[in-house]
């Protein structure tokens, strides 16, 4: 019986954490089927459909830095941050 309670209680907060995150996310970047589908899906068909719009609706990430692959750089590594401190460095040596 305790086993069955907390497996219902697990799902219950699932279907709550997926309905809400699906519910948050910014219209235009939910894939595959429109926000409210998504929604839908995932409070009538608990858990599958929680499931599957974390696999397949969620919004996708944007890469975090301007470099294009998706992973952070420390500010020595990001040649954009090194460009801007050099351009920083020589406007203040010149106004001196």
């Amino acid at each position: 019986m305790r086993y069955t309670l907390i497996l219902i209680a697990m799902v219950v907060i699932f279907t709550v954490f997926t309905t809400v995150f699906a519910a948050s996310a910014p219209k235009r970047e939910v894939r595959v089927l429109p926000k409210l589908a998504w929604v839908a899906l995932c409070l009538l068909t608990t858990p599958v459909g929680g499931i599957l719009y974390l696999i397949f609706g969620r919004p996708i990430a944007k890469p975090a830095t301007g470099n294009g692959t998706g992973t952070t750089l420390a500010p020595d590594d990001d040649p954009t941050f090194l460009r801007n401190l050099a351009r920083k460095l020589r406007e203040e040596g010149e106004g001196k």
